[in-house]
């Protein structure tokens, strides 16, 4: 089974479908400029998450289902663990943004439907072994934050 699948060619870059092992499925890929080699770096990336990478991204995500529900006067979310969080999350697409010549490391950028916030979504943003941005789908440049 290969990470990339179903590569094609489209008005506004490549389309297809990465697999992300973290929740046994394939999900939409779009590469935003023509360098499917970057986009399976970041694939393998994605699929090579460490735990303790794992683990940062659902406490973030607890972190931010919980400032959302409280936002809307609901009831905080509680769970045993930070990855049982993973349970009301569903990734959607993955972004593989135009790679800047100096930038080796791959990015993993997510769009992700999550249960509490089904209008906004959720955003997962990790450059290298650096998890920058989870929080509501605003659509972030992976490059653009300082680290």
């Amino acid at each position: 089974m290969g990470l990339v699948r179903d590569l094609r060619i489209e008005e506004n870059g490549i389309t297809g479908e990465v697999f992300f092992r973290l929740f046994n499925r394939y999900v939409l890929l779009v590469i935003e400029d023509s360098n499917p080699d970057y986009a399976k770096k970041c694939a393998a990336h994605l699929n090579d998450l460490s735990e303790i990478l794992i683990s940062r991204l659902c406490e973030a995500s607890l972190e931010y289902c919980n400032a959302a529900l409280k936002a809307n006067g609901q009831p905080l979310r509680k769970i045993k663990a930070a990855r049982d969080i993973l349970m009301d999350i569903s990734p959607a697409m993955m972004i593989v943004p135009a790679c800047p010549e100096s930038s080796i490391e791959p990015i993993i950028h997510l769009e992700l439907n999550c249960s509490w916030e089904q209008e906004h979504g959720m955003e997962w943003i990790v450059r290298g072994d650096r998890v920058l941005y989870v929080g509501a789908f605003v659509g972030e440049d992976p490059f653009g934050f300082k680290v």
